[in-house]
């Protein structure tokens, strides 16, 4: 293995949506290592990008009383208060009254073209970068400015804002390199007329929020060198940046990340069976032995633990053979099995959005429940001609929820369109995104119906859904299952047994969402014995703490803690959910609009620390989506979000999320989808392992070794 590797950063030609590489995509930081064995430059993660601009808030949004004012859940803009500037100053929405901000309003997209990737000379990485408005116009700070953000190995960032050159003639191309003999940076650009210019400064990280002095380059030659070719590297659409030298241990770490994470082997342990058992006790340890599980490796140096189908045959006869004493000891008898996989249909439900799949036990008797947004033919807010309803279905497995296994002909109405809620007002339309969870000791749904509009909307103009289903009258509810005289769960399948639904109140009764009247999405976590309501408005992720015993009014205000701050998320944070694995909240969300553009983004909190989960920054956000378009299985899957965590027969993590139904450029609605999670060796995890990475084929059958002693 070669001590270096050479790594490239590249932005690229936006081509089509369907290939996931609109503008909003293209003009990011991509990266791509060179293979040691072909020399052939390899994308990192599926060629889409790694480092994107961040959203600039425009000046309204800052509080001088506050170190970052109204921009609490913008963390990945928050040193740019030097940067307002060239976004001018206009008026702000009234969520700034709220102490948050709303996008597309308060707060303006960027892209950026031209990144350099440098050392500081610290070890670190420094990317600059011409900053962009979203597409790719100029946006103004390419006249004296260019972006900078820093990171310790390329896998998050953290952006220093805009470093301001003294000059108005234009800031091309920039790039940055340590000069180590004279212990300074030095900054190159060419101006706007083709002149070679630079900066100085000790360092470059203070240069933020400084206006640095410039003069012309006498090292640099009179002609600017030729930029290469689009595609030169290999790579379709590709816009070189530059190459630098990594060490194999950098290069390893961005393999892990955003390389494909593959099967590399599949064992089982030899186990031992006590030869002096008879009859029942024997065939007791025998079935015992029927639940060994096999041990996978992957590439990266992570595992996982799966089921085995062993031969039924082979361990009937082993426990005969152990119940009738015919065992000697020393004998070692091998039973054959198949690594137990589960490919689930593809689609799982057609035109089911925002599905969730949840694994109960009904007074004991475990039970798979599948409830989602109808989304027939893409109009979810007055489906099937405003036969509006929530769809349940309910089965012993997973498989068996699927339309291919018949779930779609036994789904139950929970809901339908002229059901009252707890105000006695008609829930006409929506029935957004149920969630089932257990809360107070009961099985609970969260979802949001609407209702039909007035003449008027709240700013006085007319209503285009005047007596129609309007979603701008959304509200999250909450209903929950009743129990009988002994305390035991009723029937889920009867709607009968539900309560009526009620709305979820703030503090003293008021409205969650003040500024748009809409809320929905929500979702629970349950940390550190508190419990919280996350959910989507204002289109963003709040939080609130509940009491579970009242689970119809918050104990607390909400604060919004997650806001679309990237050209990938863009305009919309939605669908929390949230999932903790070895003392990490995993709190996904959905942005990019519903459509084929969705993408799945991820924020972190430490759990079981009793930190503030109210707080933002408790909250670390991942600068790039977790999941997005792609291919899988060897077909495009466009537009995947809205996903639910949950667990399958074998108690394996699965992801359970919608794409959209695209064809030949008709939008159809939206395709719900079950997936296992797999975790990598950095605990990241993984939600778009093919079938093949998650068990190679040549490892899927085993032999299980039983000694006799």
């Amino acid at each position: 293995m070669p001590k270096t590797r050479s790594l490239l950063c590249y932005t690229r030609v936006a081509t089509r949506r369907e290939e996931a590489n609109n503008d909003d995509i293209a003009l990011s930081m991509h990266l791509a290592l060179r293979s040691p064995l072909t020399g052939a430059w390899e994308p990192l993660n599926e060629n889409y990008g790694i480092f994107f601009a961040a959203a600039v808030p425009v000046s309204g949004t800052y509080d001088s009383s506050a170190p970052t004012g109204c921009r609490r859940a913008c963390p990945a803009a928050a040193r740019f208060a030097d940067a307002d500037r060239f976004d001018g100053d206009r008026p702000v929405s009234e969520a700034v009254a709220y102490g948050a901000v709303m996008p597309g309003v308060d707060v303006t997209l960027k892209s950026l073209t031209d990144p350099h990737l440098f050392r500081l000379a610290d070890g670190r990485f420094g990317v600059a970068a011409t900053r962009v408005a979203r597409g790719g116009d100029a946006d103004g700070s390419e006249r004296s400015a260019f972006l900078l953000a820093v990171s310790r190995d390329l896998t998050a960032y953290d952006r220093l804002g805009m470093v301001v050159l003294d000059t108005a003639a234009g800031v091309r191309r920039p790039q940055v390199a340590y000069d180590d003999a004279a212990a300074r940076y030095v900054i190159r650009w060419r101006d706007d007329e083709g002149r070679p210019m630079r900066a100085l400064c000790d360092d470059i990280t203070a240069a933020v929020g400084r206006v640095l002095p410039v003069e012309a380059d006498p090292d640099a030659p009179e002609r600017e060198p030729e930029r290469p070719a689009v595609g030169a590297y290999g790579i379709a659409d590709a816009v070189a940046g530059n190459v630098i030298t990594v060490s194999a241990k950098e290069a390893a770490v961005l393999t892990s990340r955003f390389g494909r994470i593959y099967n590399t082997g599949a064992s089982v342990r030899p186990y031992s069976l006590d030869g002096s058992l008879r009859g029942d006790d024997a065939r007791a340890a025998v079935a015992a032995l029927g639940k060994a599980c096999a041990d996978l490796s992957y590439s990266d140096g992570s595992t996982a633990v799966r089921a085995v189908d062993w031969d039924r045959a082979a361990l009937d006869a082993l426990a005969e053979d152990a119940a009738a004493g015919r065992l000697e000891p020393g004998r070692t008898v091998a039973v054959p099995g198949r690594v137990r996989q589960s490919v689930y249909p593809v689609p799982f439900a057609v035109e089911r959005a925002d599905p969730s799949v949840f694994a109960w036990k009904f007074n004991g008797e475990p039970m798979f429940l599948f409830i989602a947004t109808d989304d027939t033919d893409g109009n979810c807010v007055d489906p099937n001609g405003g036969r509006t309803h929530m769809p349940l279905r309910v089965a012993s497995s997973i498989a068996e929820l699927s339309d291919a296994a018949g779930g779609r002909d036994r789904e139950i109405d929970l809901l339908t369109c002229g059901d009252l809620n707890s105000e006695g007002r008609a829930m006409t339309g929506c029935f957004w995104a149920p969630e089932l969870h257990v809360i107070g000791g009961r099985l609970s749904v969260l979802f949001m119906p609407c209702f039909d509009g007035g003449a008027e909307n709240p700013d006085g103009t007319p209503n285009d859904r005047a007596g129609k289903p309007d979603m701008w009258t959304g509200r999250c509810h909450i209903m929950q299952l009743r129990k009988d005289a002994d305390g035991r769960d009723l029937d889920p399948r009867d709607p009968a047994n539900w309560s009526v639904p009620e709305p979820i109140l703030g503090l003293g009764g008021a409205i969650l969402n003040p500024v748009q009247r809409i809320s929905l999405d929500m979702t629970v976590i349950n940390d550190s014995g508190r419990w919280y309501y996350a959910w989507q408005q204002v289109g963003s992720v709040w939080i609130a703490p509940f009491d579970p015993a009242s689970p119809a009014q918050l104990t607390g205000e909400p604060t919004q803690i997650v806001v679309p701050e990237f050209a990938w998320d863009n305009l919309i944070a939605e669908g929390p959910n949230a999932f903790v694995h070895e003392g990490t909240i995993y709190l996904i969300y959905s942005g990019s609009l519903v459509g084929i553009d969705y993408t799945t983004g991820l924020v972190t909190a430490p759990a079981g620390r009793g930190v503030d989960l109210t707080d933002p920054a408790s909250w670390t956000k991942l600068d790039y989506p977790l999941q997005k378009s792609g291919v899988y299985n060897g077909e495009w899957q466009l537009g995947t979000g809205h996903g639910m965590w949950s667990h399958d027969e074998d108690g394996n993590l699965i992801y359970v999320f919608h794409n959209a139904e695209y064809e030949e450029g008709r939008y159809g609605g939206r395709d719900a989808q079950v997936r296992r999670v797999h975790w990598s060796a950095e605990g990241m995890p993984v939600l778009d392992m093919q079938a093949d990475e998650e068990l190679d084929p040549a490892y899927a059958g085993m032999t299980m070794y039983v000694t006799v002693r």
